[in-house]
């Protein structure tokens, strides 16, 4: 079935974008097809990708081939330039940062072109030609890949950060993500079913009873700890989990991993990426075991990176980032009760985001249960270790805190 949205993609527009971007002459096409790519590329938002395959003739060639990805915008009239603005300026500048200190470090697939008619249009480098492939979504990440992942991100945190240091304005774009006041009401009304009396997840007994206590608290406290303004700011991928990762791999060895989906990316603490990938794309078993191993690998990584750029501002410890990740308990919360179960159970389930042109329709109560039973064992056990460092008692304490000023007032 023909796509009426990738029309445009005929023999002219691939005979343009060769002679326009390959250095070749007299081009003329023998053979293309257009098809979903077979890779986990995301379909982000109102994005949609394919891949293009093409045999061509030239000036210089008898058998020409190429292949491409081809990401459009749904929205014939929609145009993002944040992502645009990615991938054209803060990508290679952060980059050229890293020249000097980590040689050329390539974080994205090679941008080929980009085209606004007769829709918005990003051409990509095939990188599945290349060796780089996606993992399953619904298996996690294992502890290899999960470390790569980080330390890699790492490397993008630290040069993000010396270049919003350099020139804050450029970020000026960059200061609303994918978690605000209107697409937090999509996941308060999430945790308004986990929460409901019947208690329709079947959650155990003590952690129910104190998310119910939480349950209208939880999205608001986490749109302030996504929001806040800290001393150290990154430029967050913004939806950094498995779907936008691409692994590579010689014989038999992980050795690199690349980035795709920027359209969310967002100024602001590191913690906003980081907790959203432990949650989201770590194999449950992994993150029991190894979080903390994790944690550390990234942040051993991002120090080492700021030394080497010779970043000026304050370096946040591991500590400190331990603390943070504590005080930013509700973040973590719904990243791991109203994001990661969606995500991890490859649904066709649309979350919110901030450019979204739609409104995005509610979950079922239907639609959790069955989302949360397959992974409820290992979400119940990961509940049990918020509730044993009291990330689970904020409310309480903030409400006995509060109590103590009004008799001090009095």
């Amino acid at each position: 079935m023909i796509d009426e949205r990738a029309k445009f993609i005929n023999s002219l527009y691939l005979r343009n974008l060769i002679e326009g971007n390959f250095r070749e002459n007299e081009v003329k096409i023998k053979a293309y097809s257009v098809e979903q790519s077979s890779e986990v590329i995301a379909n982000e938002g109102s994005f949609f990708m394919k891949r293009v395959l093409i045999k061509y003739t030239s000036r210089s060639t008898t058998d020409g081939s190429l292949s491409f990805i081809v990401k459009i915008n749904g929205n014939a009239k929609g145009r993002n330039p944040r992502d645009r603005d990615v991938y054209e300026g803060k990508i290679p500048s952060i980059t050229n940062l890293l020249l000097k200190c980590a040689g050329n470090i390539k974080f994205v697939p090679e941008l080929i072109s980009i085209t606004q008619e007769p829709r918005e249009v990003f051409v990509f480098e095939d990188i599945t030609a290349n060796g780089y492939h996606a993992e399953y979504i619904k298996s996690g990440l294992n502890l290899d890949q999960s470390k790569i992942s980080l330390q890699k991100m790492a490397f993008f945190h630290a040069a993000s950060a010396l270049a919003i240091t350099n020139d804050p304005d450029a970020f000026e774009g960059y200061t609303v993500g994918a978690l605000t006041r209107d697409t937090g009401k999509f996941y308060q009304d999430i945790f308004k079913k986990i929460t409901h009396p019947s208690n329709p997840l079947q959650i155990d007994g003590m952690i129910f009873d104190k998310l119910k206590t939480l349950s209208t608290k939880i999205v608001p406290k986490a749109i302030g700890d996504y929001t806040r303004t800290t001393p150290f700011r990154v430029l967050n991928h913004g939806d950094f989990w498995t779907r936008n990762i691409f692994f590579k791999y010689e014989d038999s060895n992980l050795v690199d991993a690349l980035f795709v989906g920027f359209q969310s990316a967002v100024v602001g603490s590191p913690l906003i990426d980081l907790l959203y990938f432990l949650n989201t794309s770590v194999e449950y078993s992994t993150l029991i075991e190894s979080r903390d191993h994790l944690i550390y690998a990234y942040h051993e990584t991002l120090k080492f990176v700021l030394e080497k750029l010779n970043y000026k501002g304050h370096i946040p410890t591991l500590n400190e980032i331990h603390i943070d990740i504590l005080k930013n308990c509700a973040l973590e919360l719904t990243y791991l009760l109203a994001i990661a179960p969606i995500l991890r159970a490859n649904t066709n389930i649309v979350l919110p985001r901030d450019q979204a042109e739609n409104e995005v329709a509610s979950v079922s109560e239907k639609e959790l249960v069955e989302i949360f039973t397959e992974n409820k064992k290992d979400i119940t056990t990961l509940l049990y270790a918020f509730n044993d460092n009291g990330r689970l008692d904020w409310a309480f304490s903030e409400g006995k805190i509060k109590g103590l000023i009004g008799k001090f007032q009095k």
